[in-house]
């Protein structure tokens, strides 16, 4: 019982590792936004470029849930510069957020980021994309029971020594 207690604790923390890591990606999908709605000269860049990068912390959708209809829009009504340079900030932004997450989340939770990959990988294959939801959870479980049972092996042979 005592185990599942710790595993729980430490579950817990990492989960709050991992919120914290959802932010800072935020924050750099919000100045990458501004540094892009700027440069394009998208009006109220700064109040834009927050809400795109509020919603970005939705796991799967993020910000092309907001990005991509409106460079559609745009498009289709002829403004296509805008949306082509609307699209290209987009796959900057998505790019450098994708290389980033792994070692931001990593790093909160206390896991490696090809530790956190493959987790990512693998319960989006077992669980479609529902797995991308609660593959950060998944890893963080893992870790807590893995070091749970690595200090209980660790007390046993100190003891038994």
């Amino acid at each position: 019982m005592e185990d599942v207690k710790e595993i729980l604790v430490k579950s817990i923390k990492g989960i709050k590792g991992y919120f914290k890591a959802e932010l800072k990606l935020a924050a750099l999908t919000f100045i990458l936004l501004c540094i892009g709605f700027f440069i394009i000269g998208i009006d109220y860049w700064g109040i834009k470029a927050l809400g795109v990068a509020v919603v970005d912390i939705i796991p799967i959708l993020g910000s092309g849930i907001i990005m991509i209809p409106w460079a559609l829009v745009h498009f289709l009504i002829g403004n296509t510069t805008i949306a082509w340079q609307l699209g290209l900030v987009y796959i900057i932004v998505t790019v450098i957020r994708q290389i980033a997450e792994p070692f931001v989340t990593g790093r909160e939770i206390g896991v490696r980021p090809l530790y956190t990959f493959i987790s990512t990988v693998v319960c989006m294959l077992v669980f479609g994309p529902f797995g991308a939801l609660i593959s950060a959870v998944v890893a963080i479980v893992i870790k807590a029971i893995y070091e749970v049972k690595m200090i209980r092996k660790s007390e046993y042979n100190d003891w038994e020594n």
